[in-house]
This record gives C-alpha cells, structure tokens and sequence, in this order.
C-alpha cells in the first residue's frame, strides 16, 4: 500500500475543513495518508512514497526556508506533487509575464523592484489608471495588497517605499471594476482535466475577495467562452499538473488572468459534490503513474 503525506502548515495542522474531504476519500480508497505540518520536527519523510503540497499557507514568508525542506525531502527519495519545478515557477508571481508572452490576457502590470524605485502617482498617469492595486510578488491570502488610486499620491508613495524596503519586488495591477460587479472565476483542474468552479465576491466597500476578509463564495457553471479561455490558460503549462487553480475576472467576454495558483490553493472541494472524490482520483492516478514500467509491446 502506497503512503501518502498531504503537506499542510501549522495552523491547520489537521488541514482545513475542506482538505478533510479529500482525506476521507483517499482513506476510502485505500490509501494510507496523514496531513504532516511541513516544517515539524523529527519527521521521518522517507517513511512517504510521495508528498502532496496543499495548506502551507505560510510558506511565502519562509520561501527560502520552505524550497530548502522540498530539496531536502526529495533528496531522501520522496516524490513531491506538484512537481518542484512547477512550485519554484509558481511561488513568484512573475511566471505572469511568460503567460503574457503566450499569448494570454492578464490584468495589465508594472514591476517594480527596490533597485529602481519609482513614483506612484507616475505609474498611474503614463498607464492612465485612476486606481491599482498594489501587492508583493512573493505574497499569499491578500496580504500586503492595499488599493491605491490619485487621491493621496504623498501617502500612497510612503507606503510604496515601505513595502519597498520589506519586499524586494511589487506588482501594480490595473483596478479591474468589475471584480465588484462580476466578481472573480476560480476554475479548479485535476490532472488538467475542469472539475468545477466557484465565483468570489468582496465585501461591501472591499476589492479583496478571500474569505477570510469577509469575501463570498459560491458554485456557479461557467459559460463556455470563459472556460474555454481558462483551459487555454491550463494548456500553456510545460507539465501536467495534479491540481490547478485559474483565477481570473470577466471583461467584456473575456477573461482577464489574475493568477494560476499552482503551489498551495484552495480548492473549494465542498462546492461541488464531486470534487473531492475528483481530487482524491487524481491523487491516486499519480501516485500510481510513479510505478508504471511499461515493457516491450505494452499499449
């Protein structure tokens, strides 16, 4: 029997409400798994056939702590899922601007870097935004995202250069409306495949969607142009992927990429009835696709 870890944080050390579905799944399907907080003590990873990254929701304040465990573990023989390939390339939000080269519409962005600071209210004005929103690169769950817009150009510009000396690179999004008229798709992939999909609402008065700051959360059936448009986004990746998240908002029929979470998101198991027998399904394929050999004249 395959033993399996679903890697977690701290603070959901039993994972999360919703994670839990999964494990009651693989337990049904016979899989020997346990939630394992990733940066606990006296762990013996090797014990593991493979790892599976889900809650560890604190990893983007230990990054470089975080990829030194997954070096460590994979090193002793332990398959990691994702891949630590597709994490590395995930973690910072820069992989958007290779999407943008592939072709695929993203909320129009300006980086920016400690080595070249730059002023606000000039942003705004050359890429004739009147409001963005401000966020690092390396960041997880809304924080240290805040809304900027040419109200206050002096204090927005100290916050700036605050974050600044605390984060080595910021992203300036274009404020996309609609994300408080609309709301913001998240499409959930298993194995590439479309399982489900929820649209995300912020509170009154908020752009943030996360639930956590009083954002809403529902099922709905997406129509066919924006998942059509969310599988091109799941098409453009080099591997394939145990899970995916397309997090994007519609704009005149569009859909306009926020983020393809890879690394540790979310996936509203409990929106759908089938999802987490889906992911569990997943899981399992991958697990045993690590042991298949096939011989000569095998199809």
């Amino acid at each position: 029997m395959r033993k399996l870890a679903l890697a977690t944080s701290n603070a959901y050390s039993e994972l999360t409400t919703d994670e839990r579905l999964v494990l009651d799944k693989l337990l049904y399907f016979g899989v020997d798994v346990e939630p394992i907080v990733w940066d606990a003590k006296d762990v013996t990873w090797k014990q593991f056939d493979a790892v599976f990254i889900r809650s560890c929701w604190d990893y983007h304040v230990r990054h470089d702590e975080f990829f030194r465990w997954i070096d460590t573990i994979v090193g002793e023989g332990v398959a990691v899922f994702n891949s630590p390939e597709i994490l590395r390339k995930n973690y910072h939000k820069g992989y958007l601007k290779e999407l943008v080269a592939e072709g695929i519409a993203v909320a129009p962005t300006v980086w920016l870097n400690k080595e070249s600071p730059t002023n606000l209210q000039t942003i705004l004005q050359e890429q004739d935004w009147q409001r963005a929103v401000v966020k690092p690169t390396i960041s997880a769950n809304a924080e240290s995202t805040w809304l900027t817009s040419t109200n206050d150009p002096a204090g927005d510009q100290q916050q700036l250069e605050s974050m600044l000396d605390k984060h080595p690179e910021i992203m300036v999004q274009k404020y996309i409306e609609q994300i408080t008229t609309r709301g913001e798709w998240s499409f959930i992939f298993f194995e590439c495949e479309f399982s489900h999909a929820v649209i995300k609402h912020p509170k009154e008065g908020d752009f943030r969607i996360q639930e956590h700051l009083g954002g809403g959360c529902n099922s709905k059936r997406p129509p066919n142009n924006l998942l059509a448009q969310a599988q091109k986004v799941i098409e453009s990746m080099d591997e394939k992927c145990v899970y995916a998240r397309v997090d994007g908002i519609e704009v005149e029929n569009q859909l306009l990429l926020m983020e393809l979470e890879l690394i540790e998101p979310a996936l509203y198991l409990d929106k759908h009835p089938k999802a987490p027998s889906r992911f569990a399904e997943a899981i399992v394929s991958t697990v045993n696709g690590m042991a298949e050999v096939k011989t000569p004249g095998e199809h």
